[in-house]
């Protein structure tokens, strides 16, 4: 009966602490990031910008959970493929111009965030996370000497699609007077079709 008594007193202290530690906060972020996309196309991207928001339910002092809606943009290398469309066809690269491809990332995600408490206004953290990603390709356009050549090629149109995926990574938060600023680094894995499509965030946000 004693033990039973002192398991009821421990975990009531626990709980009582834990509602201590609880609040909110939110906030925006922005950012670049580093494509990483399946080998066929993985040549025409390279570094892409994104914002979004983010909501934070403050468990404890040392964990955080973090609802994120993120938005991230990569243009395509139109110069490289001008120039492999021109040495295909035999045509001058000057002749040749192409449109679109613009591949977006729309990123709903819920993530847990483990601090490190160090007493200063420095916090780091690791984080672990999932959710669903909503990719779109705009659809390509090519012009050879400003007359629309698109349908010789077969580009795939309307492409987009929702899938799962997980992420991981680590950041660092600065307290100040009422607001905070975070800076962090996220490795996004999309499972995709046939393959994977991943990117790597690096992000500054505030809050509160």
């Amino acid at each position: 009966m004693k033990k039973l008594l002192l398991v009821f007193g421990l975990l009531f202290l626990v709980v009582q602490f834990s509602e201590a530690q609880q609040s909110f906060g939110g906030g925006g972020h922005m950012g670049i990031s580093i494509s990483s996309f399946g080998k066929t196309i993985k040549d025409y991207y390279g570094l892409g910008i994104g914002g979004g928001g983010h909501a934070d339910y403050n468990v404890l002092k040392f964990l955080t959970a973090r609802f994120n809606v993120d938005f991230h943009t990569f243009g395509f290398d139109n110069k490289k493929i001008e120039e492999s469309i021109a040495k295909d066809n035999g045509v001058a690269a000057a002749d040749v111009k192409f449109e679109g491809r613009r591949a977006n990332i729309i990123g709903i995600t819920v993530n847990g965030l483990g601090k490190i408490p160090t007493k200063t206004m420095v916090t780091p953290y690791g984080l672990l996370g999932f959710g669903l990603h909503i990719l779109s390709v705009s659809d390509a356009k090519v012009l050879y000497r400003d007359q629309d050549n698109t349908q010789n090629f077969n580009f795939e149109k309307n492409v987009g699609e929702t899938k799962f995926g997980l992420n991981f990574g680590a950041g660092a938060e600065f307290a100040f007077s009422g607001f905070k600023m975070f800076f962090e680094f996220k490795y996004v894995i999309i499972f995709t079709k046939d393959e994977s499509t991943s990117h790597i965030p690096i992000t500054i946000g505030i809050g509160i």
